[in-house]
């Protein structure tokens, strides 16, 4: 499923570059100014710089801020899935349905990581001299925990527009996904790393491809596991939530090859 999903992504990114380069910097611009504020308040080495103006920043962009386009982005990819096409006004219309949703979840993942990255610090050098397996054990917990809540963090946008459900439910469903397939999980984490390590490295590329670009192959990933559970669920007689997924053979962004690659007016 993981080069299906990768495949997916990067025929969607080739057919929609255009759009993809238009939002993916409105996406930058959104969180170019809070981010550089909070990266700068962070690691300044002034504690009081930290706390006044790092933490707070950083609670504003990755917790408010960031959810709002990446709603957006993640609405866009599905119409582009679901439809074939679509327009930059899908990226607009994605806010405006699931913009609070999103900062809310997006608060959620903030917190959760904040006070799982402590305790996995506090509770090991805490009881290092009184209980140290036991802090070494309660911190373990806390870094697997972490671990899990990055993994859901890659899908819960996506899950979010599908089922379009509210904030328990799409954070329940995106449990279940990660525990249920958590080799995919680990594999989606690893493209997602090799996609922020090579947009890095190239910078413009990330200002304009990065959003965009995690977008698809999260999206595309979701819809890897929406099919695998829609065909389970369809062997068992079970009543269907949304039209039929096309089969891997109908659908156009798996059935191609280098040479559309080189010739696209010949497919």
């Amino acid at each position: 499923m993981l080069a299906r999903a990768m495949k997916m992504a990067f025929w969607i990114t080739y057919d929609h570059l255009g759009k993809f380069l238009v939002v993916g910097l409105l996406w930058s611009v959104a969180l170019f100014v809070p981010g550089w504020i909070a990266l700068v308040g962070l690691f300044s080495g002034e504690p009081g710089v930290r706390a006044i103006i790092g933490i707070p920043a950083a609670l504003a962009a990755f917790g408010i801020i960031l959810p709002v386009p990446s709603a957006g982005l993640a609405y866009f990819i599905k119409v582009l899935i679901d439809e074939r096409d679509g327009s930059i006004g899908d990226f607009f219309r994605g806010i405006k349905l699931y913009a609070v949703r999103a900062v809310a979840i997006g608060l959620f993942f903030v917190f959760a990581a904040a006070s799982l990255g402590t305790s996995t610090w506090f509770y090991a050098a805490k009881l290092r001299d009184t209980a140290p397996w036991l802090g070494y054990a309660i911190s373990g917990l806390a870094l697997w925990c972490l671990l899990f809540a990055a993994l859901m963090g890659l899908l819960v946008l996506p899950a979010l527009v599908q089922k379009k459900a509210g904030i328990y439910e799409t954070l329940k469903l995106t449990a279940l996904l990660v525990l249920g397939n958590p080799l995919f999980s680990l594999g989606l984490a690893f493209q997602v790393l090799t996609l922020t390590a090579v947009c890095l490295a190239i910078f413009p590329v990330f200002i304009f491809l990065y959003g965009p670009g995690f977008a698809a192959l999260t999206g595309s990933a979701y819809e890897m596991l929406a099919r695998k559970y829609a065909a389970r669920a369809a062997e068992t007689g079970a009543r269907q939530d949304r039209p039929p997924y096309p089969s891997d053979e109908e659908d156009d962004y798996l059935n191609r090859g280098f040479r559309d690659f080189l010739f696209p007016w010949k497919g």
